[in-house]
């Protein structure tokens, strides 16, 4: 069955304009992507950066307390330095951490736990830490050794929870990301099967006015057409050939001849009158 003529004009809009539609489609997708892809690579370098700042907050933190440990334990001013330097490392940290973090109400929570344990358990006085009449010597050094892993242990505990913290939200950013990728693929593939059905639907329209190019062969006598080698009438010509359907009807022309014919048969003319 030969579609009609209401259908080949929507056949002929679809193949216009879906092929249209699915550029801007791939045009917004692949927009969406890009931006998608800079967002995302911009979180997890950040998060990558937030983990690694927790690494060097953790060291920076156990050579604090090293050096301080040794400092009561034996008096010796060598140890200030490196205590100041790695106080001074740590509270930089913790500043950058609370920048990179501020949208995470969680960890800033944490930050501000392991601020207030860096400032009352490592940072000292050197002129009071030791009570008068006091020598390293007679330090209690198991007392103050135990006091040093006590300290380090309760740091490191709330950096691993921080960072353990970190690491599953970056794990859900990456199964969020691998979800967001098989749809992008999914949607790329419908676009790709929208443009291959428009072009399909331009391939027939050009087929189409390929054959109207065609000529035609009427005969001068009789009206007829020849198609396929038979001379068949106009009529079934565009039938076959096109799916349309012809009625029939008089032209005016045709209809004033032929009232002067009957008006001429009724005065008894021989011959019709002339056109």
């Amino acid at each position: 069955m030969k579609p009609s003529q209401h259908t080949r004009k929507i056949l002929f809009w679809l193949g216009l304009s879906l092929p249209m539609l699915a550029l801007i489609g791939m045009t917004w997708l692949v927009h969406q992507t890009g931006g998608e892809f800079n967002r995302s690579f911009n979180w997890v370098m950040q998060n990558y950066k937030i983990m690694d700042l927790f690494e060097q907050t953790q060291s920076h933190i156990v050579d604090a307390e090293a050096n301080q440990r040794g400092y009561l334990l034996t008096g010796r001013a060598e140890y200030l330095e490196p205590y100041q330097l790695a106080i001074l490392a740590v509270r930089e940290n913790i500043a950058d951490l609370k920048n990179l973090t501020r949208s995470d109400a969680t960890q800033q929570a944490r930050i501000a736990v392991l601020e207030k344990m860096v400032a009352e358990e490592l940072v000292f006085d050197p002129a009071t830490a030791l009570t008068p009449g006091q020598t390293p010597a007679n330090a209690p050094v198991v007392a103050v050794t135990e006091r040093g892993k006590h300290k380090v242990e309760s740091l490191r505990k709330i950096l691993f929870q921080a960072r353990a913290e970190q690491q599953e939200a970056l794990t859900k950013h990456q199964q969020a990301a691998a979800s967001d990728v098989v749809s992008g693929q999914l949607m790329s593939l419908v676009l790709i099967v929208a443009v291959a059905v428009a072009l399909g639907l331009v391939v027939v329209i050009l087929l189409r006015l390929e054959k109207l190019q065609q000529f035609v062969t009427i005969c001068a006598w009789t009206g007829q057409v020849k198609h396929h080698g038979e001379w068949i009438r106009l009529d079934e010509f565009l039938k076959q050939q096109y799916g349309i359907s012809v009625s029939h009807s008089l032209s005016k022309e045709a209809a004033d001849k032929m009232l002067r014919e009957i008006e001429g048969l009724k005065r008894g003319e021989t011959h019709p009158p002339p056109p």
